[in-house]
């Protein structure tokens, strides 16, 4: 799965009713598989043979540009790890009056975080790519 599919679950999820017994397994399972997109995504770029290190080859002028896309995937994964904990305290719902409201608004409040985060992250990634093979910077032949 890519990181698209992997966003667009989580905001699927997220918008079911929170009274809905699905909301929850379904808000664990769309956050699960755009864990593993994630995943894959980093190994993709990061490494001795990733994207990241093709473009440092072909244009090390983003060497900085590089830097920060990696920075960014620590951030997501961050904003994952914060996201599954408001989870899994949800599972250790007490049923006090106003309880589960509040541990749903964190969470809704934390999966539009990491969404946030994963786009523009990926804008960031697209910006790059760009700049690196179809920026026309002259001087080449």
């Amino acid at each position: 799965m890519e990181l698209l599919g992997g966003i667009q679950r989580v905001e699927h999820a997220i918008q079911t009713p929170a009274g809905d017994p699905a909301w929850r397994p379904a808000v664990t399972q769309a956050v699960a598989q755009l864990k593993a997109a994630f995943a894959a995504h980093v190994r993709e770029t990061e490494g001795p043979s990733g994207l990241y290190a093709g473009v440092l080859g072909d244009a090390p002028r983003l060497a900085q540009g590089l830097y920060g896309l990696v920075g960014d995937h620590e951030t997501v994964w961050e904003a994952l790890d914060e996201l599954e904990g408001h989870l899994d305290e949800i599972d250790g719902y007490d049923g006090k009056a106003g309880s589960f409201g509040y541990r749903h608004e964190v969470v809704c409040q934390d999966a539009a975080r990491l969404i946030r985060e994963v786009w523009q992250h990926r804008q960031r990634g697209a910006d790059l790519l760009y700049e690196a093979y179809d920026t026309d910077i002259g001087g080449e032949t």
